[in-house]
């Protein structure tokens, strides 16, 4: 299976009503805020629907439920502090919540890897890239997780979603550079 029948899949739940029921988690991102600078293109929901629009039809499949669960956790983690909307910890609520959903879905298999590019689509954040571009000890050692490449791929998804004054497009893509020039794998 590859991302394009995950799609087919999803729109047809669209299509049918069932979306909702099947995954409430998703549903419950209508109306959820997020920062205008970042997110001009709208709420969770709206940000959701194109990061799965993102994703090239014969990605993994693993990708596809990433992207499409990767902010999961905004539903119960979003609040407004007085200046802007925050979601803070949402990755690592929406991971929590994966390995139900996959199960329901009927996909367990994939629930262990869908659960890590969710808690970890946030990573780039905390990588401060200089003009030298060095990695540091810990920065290699996650980019040798198997899964690294997907993660840059449920990345690019979200960046592309995000609508807005977010550079986070630029960092993952530079990220990938880095990553195909130390192990040899392109971003496709």
């Amino acid at each position: 299976m590859k991302s394009r029948e995950c799609r087919e899949m999803v729109l047809c739940w669209l299509a049918d009503g069932s979306f909702d029921g099947r995954l409430p988690e998703v549903a419950a991102l209508r109306g959820v805020q997020q920062p205008e600078e970042y997110h001009g293109e709208g709420d969770a929901y709206i940000h959701t629907m194109l990061a799965i629009e993102a994703v090239d039809d014969n990605e993994d499949p693993r990708v596809f439920w990433g992207a499409l669960l990767h902010d999961i956790g905004k539903s119960e983690k979003t609040f407004f502090d007085g200046i802007r909307w925050r979601s803070v910890g949402h990755a690592e609520a929406g991971a929590q919540l994966v390995p139900a959903i996959m199960l329901r879905l009927g996909f367990p298999e994939l629930s262990a890897d869908v659960a890590w590019l969710v808690r970890h689509h946030l990573f780039h954040f905390s990588w401060n890239l200089g003009s030298d571009i060095r990695l540091t000890r810990n920065q290699r050692r996650f980019m040798a997780h198997p899964l690294f490449s997907c993660l840059l791929q449920v990345c690019m998804a979200d960046a592309d979603a995000s609508h807005g004054l977010s550079n986070k497009g630029s960092k993952i893509r530079l990220i990938a550079e880095i990553f195909e020039e130390e192990y040899g794998e392109s971003e496709r």
